[in-house]
């Protein structure tokens, strides 16, 4: 697997689940007809284990992401968001969920998702699937999936569980005034209060102090454009709750998760405010934005007509974004005024999944039912600027069907071809396709042959964006199609045998996706200029990698190597090369057992490339060309268990290189929209340092 955390191997924490004794590397359940060993798995699905996320000492599912082969973490230091872009396309392509059901957004379900919205607490594994998806997991299913699976068991009657962590931003901390730095609390109680029902319930808070670099923040009030910060302050509080009944034949579980997130914009331009008698103060328009997000999850899986297996999902969630403006004195350190709150984005979802599988009596066959629907009612405020002073309220039906089978063949020969049919409200009626062909060549070596379709739907501002004035005509299109993707993937790995006491694998893989009728923002007329949301442009993505790992029970290695190349058609302007960007990660670990240390070293190099990325400049989101320089990121930690491994100490240093700026160029296809260049951007803020104080009773 070409992930750089698969290497960690340690099968001290592995779970009991509903199938039988298992460590938590060996099962997964993406692309799955149920939970089941990854060795089995006709999929090929790279899994970062908790192990190493512990490690890591993590604490969001971006900071997890942002080593990983192939994938880009793409941080935005005014919102505080960070998205995942694989196989160079945006967050709008992958698909990300929790437990198998996709997690609600700003602009769908399930696409587009800030990361750092996602806690790790009480998480067990994330299983990742490159390629299109679209027959498993629908819409947005373009590039890949993420899917971050939590525990729902534990072998303990109680457990109570934490941790504490203080971290450097780049070199700004201040324990004492808490006015610099991150500072991150968790605490967890789960208890087993039978053999059937367990029960957990969690809290953790994440404060970014924000970072100052080169400003001087909130309280600075010299004309100087220097108040304020570079990368917002940013608070998070996440409280979960599970409930989960494990019977014989039927097992349920229930999980209510909620974030409510604080972000702080201190603005730099102050406007001078005469107080009489010769004296003045300086004055600022500052504005917090508030995130609310509600997650309530139902799964049930039980077994009828005595070897039939069902398994549902019922999801309701809301997201809402707000933001509140106040006008503040600066030299005094105090607010003067403050506007209500008004809601600029809100979704919210009421969908539901389910399939039955196992009802032929048949021990080389095995077929999958399903179906899938969402209602999303959408929000869009006049606040944003984008929709003519008014605000747009729109909802969406998606229903769609899925039909796959799972055919042992003769000589270690596997084959499961599936079908979806995609039907809405709102958009024109689209299938998808998919066909897996695994053949276990022995019992050191597999090859596997994929392929796969899927759809991306519009967003809301391809869809309604009306923004007309004195200096822009940009407009929506409400006629606007899906975009469909198409990939095909060939992996051939080679792996140690079971009884060997090292552990050790070697993968090769292919993967081509193409999509076509790209939505774009394309001029439509000249004099005057316009600018109209288009089906117009297409993608063409090649990767290629090969990885390996070699483990012990006390230590890991882990290589791998990518080549990406892409070609894209922006803005109708056709460029038939590919660019091509090498990848490179490595990692690490060394467990002195005797005194139960650990040591960890991550390293990810990324070579110069093109990618597509969004620009704003016009006030609306266009995706143009920007050529990013190359930058590598490495990460070391130390861990120590202490008192019969109650507690553990760990301690380390994020970016070691201390990297900052990145991206050097943006410029746009011949006849695109837009174009700038030479404008850097922060992407990091250096080096930093980190001290973890973990529980667990």
């Amino acid at each position: 697997m070409s992930l750089l955390s698969v290497a960690i191997l340690n099968f001290a924490y592995g779970q009991k689940d509903s199938l039988s004794q298992k460590s938590i590397e060996e099962v997964v359940v993406t692309g799955q007809y149920t939970t089941q060993s990854i060795k089995k798995s006709l999929y090929k699905v790279d899994v970062i284990s908790s192990d190493d996320i512990k490690r890591m000492a993590v604490n969001n599912v971006a900071e997890v992401l942002s080593q990983s082969l192939n994938i880009l973490i793409v941080p935005e230091k005014n919102t505080g968001d960070s998205k995942a872009n694989i196989m160079g396309l945006g967050a709008d392509y992958t698909k990300v969920l929790v437990d198998n059901i996709p997690v609600v957004g700003d602009t769908g379900l399930g696409s587009n998702i800030d990361l750092t919205k996602l806690s790790l607490d009480n998480i067990e594994r994330i299983e990742i699937v490159k390629g299109s998806m679209g027959v498993e997991f629908g819409n947005n299913a373009v590039a890949g999936v993420i899917n971050i699976i939590t525990k729902k068991n534990s072998k303990k009657k109680w457990n109570i569980r934490g941790f504490v962590q203080e971290e450097t931003v780049g070199k700004e901390y201040d324990w004492v005034d808490y006015g610099k730095g991150r500072h991150i609390q968790s605490l967890g109680i789960s208890h087993n209060i039978s053999d059937k029902w367990y029960t957990d319930l969690s809290i953790n808070r994440n404060d970014f102090q924000g970072f100052w670099g080169n400003n001087q923040g909130k309280n600075y009030f010299q004309q100087d454009n220097r108040r304020g910060y570079e990368w917002q302050p940013k608070e998070q509080w996440n409280p979960t709750f599970l409930v989960r009944f494990a019977g014989k034949r039927t097992q349920f579980f229930y999980k209510a998760d909620y974030l409510m997130e604080e972000i702080n914009f201190y603005n730099p331009l102050l406007v001078p405010k005469d107080l009489g008698a010769g004296e003045r103060t300086y004055t600022g328009a500052d504005r917090d934005y508030f995130t609310q997000r509600m997650l309530h999850h139902l799964n049930v899986q039980t077994e009828i007509f005595k070897k039939t297996k069902f398994t549902g999902d019922f999801s309701y969630q809301k997201q809402s974004r707000k933001k509140e403006d106040y006008l503040f004195d600066v030299p005094a350190i105090k607010e003067i005024s403050r506007d209500d709150k008004t809601t600029y984005y809100q979704a919210e979802t009421f969908y539901s999944r389910g399939t039955i599988s196992n009802f032929l009596n048949s021990e080389k066959a095995n077929v999958q039912l399903g179906y899938e629907g969402d209602y999303t009612k959408g929000f869009a405020g006049m606040d944003t600027g984008k929709f003519d002073n008014n605000n747009v309220v729109n909802n969406v039906l998606n229903l769609s069907v899925f039909a796959s089978a799972e055919f042992d063949l003769s000589s270690n020969w596997f084959l499961r071809p599936g079908i979806r049919m995609n039907f809405s409200d709102t958009f024109e009626t689209k299938p998808n396709f998919s066909l897996v062909l695994k053949k276990g060549i022995n019992e050191q070596s597999e090859f596997r042959a994929i392929i796969g379709s899927a759809n991306k739907n519009p967003t809301f501002e391809e869809l309604f964006t009306f923004l007309v004035d004195s200096n822009h005509n940009i407009q929506g299109n409400s006629d606007l199609k899906p975009e469909n993707s198409y990939s095909g993937m060939l992996y051939y790995s080679l792996f140690s045998k079971p009884e060997s006491p090292y552990k050790w694998s070697v993968d090769i893989s292919s993967l081509y996706l193409q999509t076509r009728d790209r939505i774009e923002l394309a001029i439509t007329n000249e004099q005057p200029l316009q600018y109209r949301y288009i089906n117009v442009d297409s993608y063409e993505s090649w990767l290629n990698t090969i990885s390996g790992k070699i483990s012990n029970k006390n230590f890991g290695l882990n290589l791998g190597f990518s080549v990406l190349g892409r070609m894209m058609d922006l803005n109708q302007s056709q460029d038939d090369k590919y660019q091509y960007s090498p990848e490179v990660n490595a990692s690490a670990y060394y467990n002195l057992l005797q005194t139960k240390t650990s040591f960890a070293i991550y390293y990810k190099g990324v070579g110069k490339t093109y990618r597509i990325t969004e620009d704003k400049s016009l006030g609306v989101t266009q995706y143009i060309l920007a050529r990013q320089n190359a930058f590598s990121l490495m990460d070391a930690s130390i861990s120590q268990k202490i008192w019969k491994d109650h507690f553990t100490l760990t301690v380390g240093v994020r970016n070691i290189f201390d990297i900052s700026d990145v991206r050097n160029d943006v410029s746009g296809s011949t006849g695109g929209a837009h174009a700038t260049t030479g404008a850097a951007e922060r992407m990091f803020y250096g080096r930093s340092y980190f001290g973890r104080f973990n529980f667990n009773f």
